[in-house]
């Protein structure tokens, strides 16, 4: 009875409703975690008989696990940037930036190549070894022929009579190989030295003072003396002077010349002047007696107006070099001291000299020139024999026409 009455059992294959198994409960849960994992779902074995229930559960798990899929991979797509870019167009400013890239690139070539040829050079015909001696200056010459309406009523002896004033370039050497006889040699002229030594062109002071004898011998202290035929304020100062016997011999022969048979009157001075810083002019007074240029415009009209029938020409100082009181080599040529250049000097004399209608010779670019002076000068400044020569032939050419056979 017992047996009877003990339930029966059910077949395995065989469930009630409303039962689920463990089976398939194990089944559900790996479900659920394989399908958070893979992106597919994969295919799984099912119980060959299920409950209704079940099955609406399975499918309400794999629907929410696919849409958990989809979204992580539109999430995932998302987050990888695009393979294929979208192309920018140029803007205005892209261009100009080009167009200025393109120019200084140019610009970068041309200054390249240009200076490749530059480094090539030409050829431009120089020789070293060639002589441009001929080039090197231009004389400034000034040549002014005697006026022949000055000369009437003027008695002409046929003798040439020239007086030489000045300084050292006649006062250093008044023998056989001196300046004033070789001009008379190569002139043919009979010539008076009347240069005193130490003396300048332009006075030192307004008046005369035995403090300073020089300034009686200056040029137009000299020049008034022998258009007045007065010489005692020189013989007076030729007494105070260092070179007394030079100064004494240069004012006797001043004193017995015969101006009514002078033809002509030549004027040299050297770099004295400029040496002691003497003023080249005075704007306000063109005959102020302390200038370089006032003395020597005050001198040839002097001149002009006592004896009008004298030919009056000019003789420039030569190239010169000396050395200071420290020591110091002074080129004239480049040191302004003051007031100029020995050039400035020349230029101003030249200036006056064709103001006045007289004539004047450019020694410092046509006779003794930076180029000679080792040859020519001696203390940088003095003429030497050849000096003398270059000057006294130089003058004969251009004054007498007298040109000599080499």
């Amino acid at each position: 009875m017992t047996d009877n009455n003990r339930p029966a059992r059910k077949p395995d294959g065989i469930r009630q409703e409303g039962d689920v198994s463990l089976f398939e409960e194990e089944e559900l849960l790996e479900e659920d975690l394989f399908s958070e994992e893979e992106t597919v779902p994969q295919p799984r074995r099912r119980p060959k008989y299920r409950r209704t229930a079940s099955r609406d559960t399975h499918s309400r798990s794999k629907t929410h696990s696919e849409k958990r899929s989809n979204a992580g991979r539109r999430g995932h797509n998302a987050s990888r940037p695009s393979s294929r870019k979208r192309k920018r167009r140029l803007e205005r400013s892209d261009y100009i930036h080009l167009a200025l890239f393109a120019v200084i690139l140019l610009m970068v070539l041309t200054a390249a190549i240009r200076l490749i040829i530059w480094n090539i050079g030409v050829d431009s015909g120089y020789d070293p070894n060639a002589d441009t001696s001929e080039f090197d200056t231009e004389p400034q010459d000034y040549i002014q022929p005697m006026d022949a309406s000055l000369l009437e009523g003027h008695e002409d002896d046929g003798i040439d009579t020239i007086v030489c004033l000045g300084n050292a370039p006649f006062s250093d050497d008044r023998g056989s190989y001196g300046l004033a006889t070789l001009i008379a040699e190569k002139c043919s002229a009979t010539v008076y030295n009347c240069a005193f030594p130490g003396s300048y062109l332009s006075m030192k002071y307004q008046d005369y003072s035995d403090s300073y004898p020089q300034d009686a011998l200056s040029l137009y202290l000299v020049t008034a003396s022998l258009c007045g035929g007065d010489f005692t304020l020189m013989e007076h100062a030729a007494g105070l002077v260092e070179d007394k016997e030079t100064t004494h011999e240069a004012l006797e022969t001043l004193e017995n010349v015969d101006f009514s048979t002078v033809d002509m009157i030549v004027i040299m001075y050297d770099l004295s002047d400029y040496m002691d810083d003497r003023p080249v002019m005075d704007e306000n007074n063109d005959i102020n007696l302390i200038t370089w240029n006032g003395a020597l415009n005050a001198s040839i009209q002097l001149i002009q107006q006592t004896y009008p029938y004298i030919r009056i020409v000019v003789l420039s100082p030569s190239y010169g070099q000396f050395t200071d009181a420290d020591g110091n080599l002074v080129n004239a040529d480049t040191e302004d001291l003051g007031n100029g250049t020995l050039p400035d000097y020349v230029l101003h004399e030249i200036n006056v000299a064709m103001a006045n209608g007289v004539s004047i010779l450019d020694n410092y670019y046509g006779s003794v020139t930076e180029n000679q002076a080792a040859e020519c000068l001696t203390d940088g400044y003095h003429l030497n024999e050849a000096g003398r020569e270059r000057i006294a032939k130089r003058f004969a050419e251009k004054i007498f026409l007298i040109q000599e056979e080499e």
